[in-house]
């Protein structure tokens, strides 16, 4: 026999509460179930803009992924990245819309001076949020509530992520987290990319200083060398002559020997000065060895190296310096830079030995193989 339960019955009473549990039960396992799925989207996001920051060195790519990755992940309709230079000056630098176009900023000075903004660059603060209605927004048109975490590399600031106008009234404890991964890997990724271009840089400049005379400044043997070759190739390949110039200067002895060394430095300094100024555009210039340059005249026959010569001679000459000069030509006088030197050599010998302050082309011998 069955029993009916009435509907203010002890059993229906509690029937009703227990249905009631389950159905809060229920709901506090959706919201729950929401956030998680939230988290792991937000966690999902980042995932994918740490693998892609850390595939580039530009500073620039990588500041505008994190500011993107902040809107899509997050849900903030504005991100704006500050840069703090070595003296702890804001310059507000680039800016993330909810449609994720990165632009950079029209003001870099906007922003209150007296904010929280100062605070977190300054280190005093590792994380700052509020409201639009606070007295330390750090931005005039603050939108809802706001979010400031710094990017931190070396124990320095280096920049900070702003965030604000979030999806709902207040920013999450969990928004607040993720903002500061983003924060964290965006910095190594910058502080990387900064030390790359810093090494390339001495990289750079360390062959720069080793390819250049350091009397003179112009390129030295060793850069010579390389440059020689880069010309042969192109000549062999457009089949165009080119002069193989070796410029002496004349007397440099007598001129250490009345004025010291400082002054037989002054007199090469000079040379290269005129030897710069007077080469044409395209033309190789080099301090070969003590008082020897080389001139390398690109595309040049015999006619147009004989009067860029005597340009540059008497361009010499009204600085008071006299060049004993030796010249060969490709490919008549040489097909490789040790026989166009060697052919050049004994021009200039030859030109010395005429009385020096002249200049002579490399003339084959009646016994040399033709």
């Amino acid at each position: 026999m069955s029993a009916n339960l009435s509907a203010g019955s002890p059993d229906a009473a509690e029937l009703q509460e227990e249905i009631e549990r389950l159905r809060d039960r229920i709901l506090a396992l959706e919201a729950e179930r929401d956030e998680y799925a939230q988290q792991n989207a937000e966690l999902f996001v980042l995932q994918q803009v740490f693998s892609t920051i850390n595939s580039t060195l530009e500073i620039t790519d990588i500041l505008s992924m994190v500011l993107r990755g902040v809107v899509e992940a997050l849900k903030f309709k504005r991100v704006v990245l500050f840069d703090v230079d070595e003296d702890s000056t804001i310059v507000r630098r680039l800016e993330c819309d909810e449609n994720g176009a990165v632009n950079h900023a029209i003001d870099p000075q906007a922003y209150r001076g007296n904010s929280a903004l100062v605070d977190v660059a300054d280190g005093k603060l590792q994380l700052a949020y509020g409201s639009a209605s606070d007295a330390e927004s750090p931005l005039e048109d603050c939108r809802g509530s706001y979010c400031v975490a710094p990017l931190v590399a070396r124990d320095v600031v280096r920049g900070m992520l702003y965030a604000d106008d979030p999806p709902g009234e207040d920013i999450t404890e969990n928004q607040l987290r993720v903002l500061l991964d983003f924060a964290s890997q965006a910095a190594i990724a910058v502080e990387n990319a900064r030390l790359y271009e810093e090494t390339r840089r001495l990289l750079e400049e360390t062959q720069r200083l080793a390819n250049t005379d350091s009397l003179t400044g112009i390129p030295n043997r060793r850069a010579l060398t390389e440059m020689l070759e880069r010309e042969l190739h192109t000549s062999e390949r457009y089949d165009t002559p080119f002069a193989f110039v070796i410029l002496d200067l004349d007397d440099l002895k007598k001129i250490n020997d009345s004025g010291g060394h400082s002054l037989g430095d002054l007199a090469l300094k000079r040379f290269a000065q005129v030897l710069k100024k007077n080469a044409r555009k395209g033309d190789i210039i080099a301090r070969y060895a003590g008082d020897e340059f080389v001139l390398i005249m690109a595309q040049s026959d015999r006619d147009h190296t004989a009067r860029g010569i005597e340009r540059i001679m008497s361009a010499l000459r009204r600085n008071g310096l006299a060049t004993s000069i030796g010249v060969s030509m490709f490919p008549n006088d040489g097909v490789d830079g040790q026989t166009l030197f060697f052919s050049a050599d004994e021009a200039l010998y030859q030109a010395k030995q005429a009385g020096k302050n002249q200049y002579r082309f490399y003339q084959r011998s009646k016994t040399e193989d033709p």
